[in-house]
């Protein structure tokens, strides 16, 4: 990945922990993250891993909670072009659109990663 966007930071939706967010197992999740979503792995411990892309941290774990329940927010520096890169890579990322948030409006679109977590991508309209 060329990683034109920069990712600027990182937010929980609802009360999913973005430290920790839950995957069955390691290797796969790493696998996507690092090659689809241009994460590098920071650290691998027994029970949780550190990856970072820019500025932005997430750490998962294999903590039995299901993926299904879990999902974030990525700030990033151009919506579009990560939504290309995200499509060029073979995943269904949903339509941009423009959604209101606390007074701000903002281009988004949804992307579930294979595990079952979903993330939201913006940025400021």
């Amino acid at each position: 990945m060329s990683n034109l966007t920069v990712f600027q930071s990182v937010h929980p939706i609802g009360d999913t922990d973005f430290n920790a967010l839950p995957v069955k197992e390691f290797g796969p999740a790493i696998g996507y993250y690092t090659q689809v979503l241009g994460f590098s792995l920071v650290e691998k411990q027994n029970e949780k891993v550190i990856l970072q892309r820019d500025d932005v941290k997430i750490g998962l774990a294999c903590n039995g909670n299901d993926p299904e329940q879990a999902s974030c927010y990525f700030a990033v520096s151009d919506v579009e072009a990560l939504r290309r890169e995200l499509h060029e890579k073979g995943i269904e990322p949903s339509e941009l659109r423009v959604d209101d948030h606390n007074g701000t409006k903002y281009r988004i679109f949804f992307a579930k990663e294979p595990y079952g977590v979903c993330f939201c991508f913006g940025q400021p309209a």
